[in-house]
């Protein structure tokens, strides 16, 4: 098996970490044009693999890689991300591929990028992964008869920008598909710089409800301190879960909410391709949806103004 990851930084290492956690014996390729970022990965790497049956290739360049893909995550960020599925694509047949978020950057790249998709015939998913928590899975099933599902996530210091597709995404996992539209009245006008350097995120508060009356809310404050909470509310009854402190409150009783990180994920993600052509995630398909929704309503709200979500 050829697996392939691009982007070798902070996340796309975490992915590495995970596929190291498989007993198969395989050939991994890490891309990534910076030699330090190529050089975590493999720091990364020999801290977990257990196994010592695979082979692991330090690159630079996409050229370099197998014309054979099993299996590809792009890790990179937003603004380079569809330049290098063009890339991988005129280079190598991908059987599955793994997608990171924030999508595209630009409204006119999502139709680019699902042509160049649907014409590789690549079974691509996109990497929201509270999917795949079991903790979700099963508040999943408890509140499915219930008529309208609520989500309300608040705290500081949280990327709103870069991280509301996660959030969304939750959202209509728990509610199924349906149409909203975001209101972006109550951002603050002031922009600040993501982590990343060139790229922004928003203060203050983006909401919207559906026809059937469920409600999303964002909120997310400036601070010195990280803090995050997400409320899940029926008609009945109000979760409310600390992920970073793995609780979840449930009607006033508190119970534990195990927390999940990359490098504990991506493996699985790959057994259930593997095995079944399919896997937990979003499909590309319905994460463009919600990323356009997002994405128009970030794009209203600057007007002028110019900025890139990672």
């Amino acid at each position: 098996m050829n697996i392939v990851i691009i982007g070798a930084g902070q996340l796309g290492s975490r992915h590495l970490q995970a596929m190291a956690l498989l007993e198969d014996s395989m050939n991994i390729y890490v891309v990534d044009p910076l030699e330090t970022s190529l050089e975590l990965s493999s720091k990364r790497f020999d801290e977990v693999d257990r196994f010592g049956n695979k082979s692991l290739f330090l690159l630079r360049k996409i050229d370099e890689l197998p014309a054979a893909i099993e299996f590809a995550v792009i890790a990179t960020t937003s603004i380079h991300r569809l330049y290098v599925i063009k890339k991988l694509f005129n280079h190598a047949t991908v059987k599955y591929l793994l997608l990171e978020k924030f999508l595209f950057p630009f409204i006119e790249e999502y139709k680019e990028a699902q042509d160049v998709i649907a014409a590789s015939r690549t079974i691509t998913y996109v990497n929201c992964a509270r999917r795949q928590w079991e903790n979700y899975k099963k508040l999943k099933k408890e509140i499915s008869n219930s008529s309208k599902i609520n989500l309300i996530a608040k705290g500081t210091n949280w990327n709103l920008a870069s991280n509301s597709i996660h959030l969304l995404d939750l959202f209509f996992y728990l509610n199924g598909r349906e149409e909203i539209e975001l209101n972006t009245d109550h951002l603050k006008q002031q922009l600040i710089q993501n982590k990343r350097e060139g790229f922004i995120e928003f203060l203050g508060t983006i909401s919207g409800t559906t026809e059937r009356g469920s409600m999303f809310q964002l909120t997310c404050e400036e601070s010195d301190a990280f803090n995050f909470t997400i409320e899940i509310e029926t008609d009945e009854d109000k979760y409310c879960i600390d992920e970073m402190n793995e609780h979840i409150d449930f009607n006033g009783m508190q119970n534990k909410f195990s927390l999940y990180y990359q490098s504990q994920l991506t493996h699985i993600i790959y057994k259930q391709l593997i095995h079944n052509g399919s896997c937990d995630l979003t499909s590309f398909e319905e994460s463009v949806h919600y990323h356009l929704i997002l994405l128009r309503a970030f794009n209203e709200f600057l007007g002028d103004r110019v900025g890139i979500i990672t």
